[in-house]
């Protein structure tokens, strides 16, 4: 049995946990700039949150800027809002979703808050459906807010010695929602529907539009398509529980041979070159393969016999055995309702 000290000090930390996971969504932990060429900055996010949160990537020509994705995190869009405030030496004119996921579409109501003349560009799939973000940007911020009155309730519980700092943070955190429930997001400016190119001054890119990861995916090339801005697509680990598995596979194999390909910069985790999108291609023909050749076979089932190389190449920290089964999963059933 634990003594009473004990159980104290462990009711204390698990109610100092409780805080911190209702707080979440109004801390943030600095990304990574990274200057992968005179033009494209990567801002990477810190490994133990590469598959909770997004990459962004901010490319500046001679004339305009343009912000390829933001983070789900609204605390830490703002902070990026404060470090492009020193860093842009040109207007921030576009503002690329690379697909309707939170961490990637809804941050942009920040964006659009600080930078109103920036146009928003999606793929027309998202175009079609733009009611459904606003609300979801709406949802977010109803979320928050009851975290923040789960933490009120679990700030009485605490010592009366804790409850100042955390009133501080409370604090904090309500100011924040205040100030984003006078944002909205703000439709899209510009659709892409196949490609569009955007000349930033003396600095072109390209905009293509896929169905792979989702049903309205864009990529990015740039510098004479050396340089692949891939959102989820490319990511080491893919999440696919959603899109078009078999063409989103394919669309790995022609990245992977693409020799004027140099640098990939994913939605997650670390830059890539483009034979690194074997691994991610495998995976992917693999779940496919696995399900079609075992089609009355329960979800269950078939995660305990998939090919267990996979693990080993995947679960290389702890987010990545936490994630790898997870991500598995939706794949799996993913290809079944595909079928």
């Amino acid at each position: 049995m634990l003594s009473s000290p004990f159980k104290l000090i462990t009711t204390f930390k698990l109610l100092i946990v409780g805080l911190l996971i209702s707080l979440a969504p109004f801390a943030y932990s600095a990304v990574t700039w990274q200057t992968i060429s005179p033009n494209i900055q990567f801002l990477q996010q810190q490994p133990k949150l590469r598959f909770y949160d997004s990459n962004q990537v901010l490319i500046q020509g001679k004339e305009c800027a343009l912000m390829f994705d933001a983070s789900g995190n609204f605390a830490a869009v703002e902070a990026t809002i404060v470090k492009l405030k020193s860093t842009l030496t040109t207007p921030l004119c576009y503002l690329v979703a690379s697909h309707f996921h939170d961490d990637h579409l809804l941050g942009m109501a920040i964006l659009q808050h600080s930078y109103p003349n920036a146009k928003l560009i999606v793929h027309k799939q998202i175009a079609r459906e733009f009611a459904n973000f606003q609300r979801a940007f709406e949802d977010k911020l109803d979320s928050y807010e009851q975290s923040i009155e789960l933490s009120y309730q679990r700030l009485a519980e605490q010592p009366a010695f804790l409850q100042p700092q955390w009133r501080k943070k409370l604090e904090l955190a309500k100011q924040r929602l205040l100030r984003w429930r006078k944002f909205n997001l703000q439709p899209n400016a510009m659709q892409v529907s196949d490609s569009l190119t955007l000349n930033l001054g003396d600095y072109p890119i390209t905009l293509h539009a896929h169905q792979a990861h989702t049903n309205g995916d864009l990529t990015l090339l740039a510098e004479q398509g050396t340089i692949l801005l891939g959102g989820d697509i490319v990511d080491w680990l893919p999440y696919p529980g959603h899109g078009n598995l078999v063409e989103w596979a394919e669309l790995l194999k022609q990245f992977s041979n693409n020799k004027q390909i140099k640098i990939i910069l994913p939605g997650h985790g670390a830059p890539l070159k483009a034979t690194d999108l074997s691994q991610p291609y495998r995976f992917l023909q693999q779940i496919i393969k696995h399900v079609s050749t075992n089609p009355n076979v329960e979800l269950t089932t078939l995660q305990q016999s998939f090919p267990a190389e996979f693990a080993k190449d995947y679960q290389i920290d702890t987010a990545a055995y936490k994630a790898y089964p997870l991500f598995l999963q939706a794949g799996l059933k993913r290809a079944k309702q595909s079928k």
